[in-house]
C-alpha cells in the first residue's frame, strides 16, 4: 500500500472543490487498521464528504489499498493543531488554546511577528496582552469560543 499513490489519486477530486489534504497516515484503533485521511477544511457537510469519499473509492484499485485496512475520510474540523510557524500565521485573529512556560489557557492570537505571538487573554475579568515566543509554546491549537 502506497500512501503517496493514494494522495495522488485524491488530489484531483479535492482540487475541483478547492480543498487540500491535511494529512494521510495509517493508525490502529480498537484493533482495526485504518488509513486516515484528514481534509483541511473547518466545516463540511456530511453529504459533501460522502460524495468525495464515493468518487475517491471509485478511483482506487486493489493494489492501492490493502484489504486489511479501512478507509477513513474526514475533515480536520475547527480545532486544529498549530505546529508550524505557517499554521500560526494563518491563525492570527483566531481564538486559540496555548501552553507555554508563561501561560496555559485560551486567548485571541493578535499577531505573529519575528517568532513572537501576541495573545490577548482574559485574566479574571482583566484583558491583558502577552508576548510568547513560538519556541516556548509546547502545545497550540485553534479553539471554539463559547
Amino acid at each position: 500500500m502506497n500512501l503517496e499513490k493514494i494522495r495522488e489519486k485524491l488530489i484531483p477530486i479535492l482540487s475541483k472543490k478547492e480543498i487540500e489534504i491535511y494529512s494521510i497516515r495509517t493508525k490502529r484503533e480498537f484493533g482495526e487498521r485504518i488509513v486516515e485521511i484528514l481534509l483541511d477544511v473547518e466545516t463540511m457537510d456530511i453529504n459533501e464528504l460522502e460524495k468525495i469519499h464515493l468518487e475517491f473509492v471509485e478511483t482506487l484499485t486493489d493494489d492501492d489499498l490493502d484489504p486489511n485496512y479501512f478507509l477513513e475520510l474526514s475533515s480536520l474540523g475547527p480545532e486544529r493543531p498549530l505546529t508550524t510557524k505557517e499554521d500560526v500565521k494563518k491563525a492570527v485573529a483566531k481564538y486559540i488554546y496555548l501552553e507555554s512556560n508563561k501561560f496555559k489557557g485560551y486567548g485571541t492570537l493578535l499577531s505573529f511577528e519575528n517568532d513572537i505571538m501576541t495573545v490577548e487573554i482574559n485574566d479574571k475579568g482583566r484583558i491583558r496582552k502577552l508576548d510568547i515566543s513560538f519556541d516556548d509554546a509546547r502545545k497550540m491549537r485553534t479553539a471554539i469560543k463559547f
